[in-house]
């Protein structure tokens, strides 16, 4: 199951739990945006591109994760390491973050 780009603007600001070989990890979704459509026919839904926020150890590798957020339940997304977007925090109370992708295409 996926979500779309109204979902995620929702939960903009909360929390989905990773699930890891280390244990839980909690993203935080900092980022959602349309991706521009390149000629997709109208059958194919717009690609979006959600941006998390991290505490920076465990660092996640790229990989599939099942992901829990409690008002739009369970979802397996493919999330992969980024470079911090410009205007993101780089701590939370003097604690380094990590940044993660998942796109939707």
């Amino acid at each position: 199951m996926s979500i779309s780009y109204s979902q995620a603007l929702s939960a903009l600001h909360s929390s989905f739990i990773a699930h890891t070989s280390e244990g839980t990890v909690e993203l935080r979704l900092i980022e959602a945006k349309e991706l521009p459509r390149k000629g997709l026919s109208d059958e194919f839904r717009t690609p979006m591109l959600l941006i998390f926020s991290a505490p920076s150890s465990p660092i996640l590798a790229q990989d599939n994760y099942y992901c829990d957020h409690t008002i739009l339940g369970r979802h397996f997304w493919t999330l992969t390491p980024v470079i911090a977007p410009t205007n993101a925090p780089q701590t939370v109370k003097n604690i380094p973050l990590m940044f993660y992708q998942a796109i939707f295409n």
